[in-house]
């Protein structure tokens, strides 16, 4: 753990946040994924040797089931990229009326661990205007986080 930083990832998919995060230096006390493919990737990649994958603790659950207490009692860092049809230019454009919305998911990871920071990603398409409220909303969920553990 080059700079002592611990995070934990949802929505983890074939690793490739994951894998920059652990190239700055951050440790993953754990990776959410359930995409069983996905994992498949993950432990693919662990089996031939790759240096950053190494000791990975990969759960390969739904983040709606985490209990985020049974993972870490503390880390720096929750990060990842919540599913994105809900927002994508090509998909029904339903945000938080599509069942796969899961960034009420982040919100919840984000309160319970209290990070120091948060990183998440997704479409530009959660940009539009007519997300402009929800989007909105996220932010001030995040906003009302309560500050992580000093």
């Amino acid at each position: 753990m080059k700079n002592g930083q611990s995070s934990i990832e949802l929505f983890t998919g074939a690793g490739g946040l994951a894998l920059g995060l652990a190239q700055s230096g951050w440790h993953h006390s754990a990776l959410i994924e359930r995409n069983e493919h996905a994992c498949s990737t993950i432990h693919m990649n662990e089996s031939l040797g790759h240096p950053l994958v190494k000791g990975w603790k990969l759960f390969p659950d739904d983040v709606r089931t985490i209990h985020y207490s049974e993972l870490a009692d503390h880390v720096n860092m929750v990060a990842g990229g919540p599913p994105c049809q809900p927002f994508s230019l090509g998909g029904k454009h339903r945000a938080y009326q599509d069942k796969r919305d899961l960034f009420p998911e982040a919100v919840r990871a984000v309160r319970e661990l209290r990070p120091e920071c948060f990183v998440f990603e997704n479409v530009k398409g959660l940009l539009r205007q007519s997300f402009a409220s929800y989007f909105h909303y996220i932010i001030l969920q995040y906003m009302t986080c309560p500050a992580g553990r000093t």
